[in-house]
């Protein structure tokens, strides 16, 4: 081996392979050469746990989650933490201290730079030589004091909040972090799977997941890959919604895991929580969808911002009626959870267009034809759903001719997939094909 990634590489093999002993030489290494790796220092610890000697991880992992935390990395001080209070629990009491670094109105957040980890190209010495055994005696007191050691740390000024957890209260925060879960999970774990019922959400503390999704015909495509920081299955937490994709482990990973009963259980925090992450959620899938549907193109980002600012966020009941056929359009709306059924009314008969899923859009058309509604859409079940007022759609349809433009060039193709729809009457495979999900 020639460079850090590799040597990385070969402990992680001997690490998930069973030899702890050859790994900690490996991670201990790594921590010499790059001593702001906090990977290495971390499966030093790791490696010290699984050859059982509990007290020298402890210290490591002690260590690490005050470098970890004060360096602008809370994520990985979690994991150790989280770890630690697995032997010991009266050491989560230590969580209080990242959340009272990282919470709301905490005076060490603000625009800071943290330091790199490490250039996993630069090169390992040729004189080092894995393939010499080290007595444990000697190597675990070793391994303790070289990743324990925090003597030539340096901290940032300042820290960088923490996606949807910094907006919550050190209290508030302090209680959730109580009740999160660590789940550390092996390469191809399958992290969640699609169809099953959501009862958490997580954060990728550490490592890589790719996001896949099963295809109408067979097989799966692959959505995503998320890095660490990255949240999903939050919608477990705003929706009953069976989960809408599979996230599986690229190689091993920490994920904290923010379960529904344990959130439950630090009841007064929940409602704080909830309203945190249903702002986030919200506006993470209106940015989304704003960078990608076509009708937003014209704007640039800070338009695109301020626009996921004006929508409001509505809870509506199973049955309740949405949009309805006849009437005049009042705004532009977004699905942002659950499921909505789009109908019309053919003859005597009441025809089903399609379903509506979470991301879907509707409402534009019948606002930009200045004409009535000409579908009904109606929820399925507890769904909540993003509007826009009709008086700010319009403005940006003034501001940005090319929005009217896409939409007018569309204005055709739909209502002509209308028609055959209606003239396929049930046919499974005409409804294959057509995409309602901007007719109204």
């Amino acid at each position: 081996m020639t460079t850090l990634g590799e040597l990385r590489r070969h402990a992680d093999d001997r690490l998930l392979a069973g030899d702890a002993h050859g790994a900690l030489h490996a991670y201990c290494a790594m921590v010499q050469l790059q001593p702001a790796n906090l990977d290495a220092r971390l499966r030093v610890a790791d490696a010290l746990l699984a050859l059982g000697d509990v007290q020298r991880a402890a210290v490591v992992y002690t260590a690490l989650s005050r470098y970890a935390a004060n360096s602008g990395y809370p994520l990985r001080a979690l994991v150790a933490l989280k770890v630690l209070s697995a032997l010991e629990p009266q050491l989560e009491v230590l969580l209080r201290g990242v959340a009272e670094l990282y919470a709301l109105g905490s005076p060490k957040l603000g625009r800071g730079v943290r330091l790199a980890p490490g250039d996993p190209l630069a090169e390992v010495p040729a004189s080092l030589d894995l393939t010499k055994q080290i007595p444990l005696e000697q190597l675990a007191p070793h391994a303790e004091k070289v990743a324990s050691d925090l003597s030539g740390a340096q901290y940032p000024d300042k820290l960088p909040p923490i996606p949807l957890f910094s907006e919550l209260t050190a209290e508030s925060f302090g209680a959730v972090l109580g009740a999160l879960k660590l789940k550390r999970v092996r390469p191809g774990e399958p992290i969640i799977s699609e169809g099953e019922p959501g009862q958490s959400f997580f954060v990728l503390a550490r490592g890589e997941v790719k996001v896949t999704k099963q295809l109408a015909h067979g097989g799966a495509a692959e959505l995503a890959t998320l890095h660490e920081g990255s949240i999903f299955g939050e919608m477990a937490l705003v929706s009953a919604a069976p989960r809408s994709a599979t996230v599986t482990a690229v190689g091993d990973a920490d994920l904290l895991e923010f379960d529904r009963e344990a959130l439950m259980a630090a009841s007064r925090e929940v409602g704080t929580l909830a309203a945190a992450l249903d702002k986030f959620t919200r506006e993470r899938l209106l940015s989304n969808l704003i960078s990608t549907c076509p009708l937003f193109t014209p704007l640039d980002r800070k338009q695109r911002l301020d626009l996921v600012r004006r929508f409001t966020a509505h809870d509506v009941a199973g049955g309740v009626v949405i949009l309805r056929e006849g009437e005049p359009g009042r705004g532009l709306f977004v699905l942002l959870a659950g499921e909505a059924d789009v109908s019309k009314v053919d003859g005597q008969d009441k025809v089903l267009l399609a379903t509506l899923k979470p991301g879907d859009v509707f409402g534009e058309m019948s606002m930009l034809n200045e004409e009535n509604a000409n579908a009904t859409v109606a929820a399925v079940r507890q769904s909540t759903v993003l509007f826009l007022p009709k008086e700010v759609f319009m403005r940006l349809v003034q501001a940005f001719p090319e929005i009217r433009d896409y939409v007018g060039q569309l204005s055709d193709d739909r209502l002509m997939d209308t028609r055959l729809l209606l003239e396929a009457g049930h046919d499974e495979e005409a409804f294959e094909d057509i995409d309602v999900s901007v007719l109204l």
